[in-house]
């Protein structure tokens, strides 16, 4: 089940996320906070992973909703933090045979900083990016069946159409003279 909401929210971020970075922001906002549920309380009470997940989303948008531009730089925290601790390590071992060595705080950390460099300085081809990124990866968690090398491809062509498509609508956006 959760599988397929992450799967609906990624062909949303996918195709739809430049349009969509309030609801971009508030969604690393829930994937991050679960990843830190686990990290943090693993065998915590339901209430208490969900009053993380509340913090985690709430601290995702709140600066959206405060000063927009600052958003950027937010998004891109959760979304590089979350990619490198969920997928990084993952992805590496499938093509290299070694994955990210150290702890789950430290990859979480890099992967952060790493994100929320990159979003803060192209903003809103970082947007682009990182949402046909993850919107890519989580459409493919849902084949789960297939072999990664596979998976990982599949992933590449949805990134790929995630990019062009927003980039259309972009070009669209911008020739628009309203």
């Amino acid at each position: 089940m959760i599988n397929i909401a992450k799967g609906v929210f990624g062909g949303l971020m996918m195709f739809l996320g430049r349009d969509m970075d309030w609801l971009f922001s508030v969604g690393m906002g829930f994937l991050v906070g679960l990843k830190l549920t686990a990290l943090l309380a693993p065998d915590s009470p339901a209430w208490m992973v969900y009053l993380l997940i509340a913090a985690s989303c709430a601290v995702s948008v709140l600066p959206y909703l405060v000063y927009p531009e600052s958003s950027y730089l937010m998004t891109g925290f959760f979304f590089g933090g979350f990619l490198l601790s969920e997928y990084g390590s993952n992805l590496l071992r499938t093509f290299f045979g070694r994955g990210l060595s150290g702890s789950p705080w430290t990859i979480l950390i890099v992967g952060a900083v790493a994100g929320a460099l990159i979003v803060g300085l192209t903003r809103e081809w970082g947007i682009i990016f990182a949402t046909s990124l993850v919107g890519a990866f989580l459409i493919s968690d849902i084949f789960s069946n297939l072999e990664p090398v596979a998976r990982y491809l599949v992933a590449g062509g949805l990134f790929l159409a995630g990019v062009i498509i927003q980039t259309v609508i972009l070009r669209f956006d911008r020739a628009d003279p309203r």
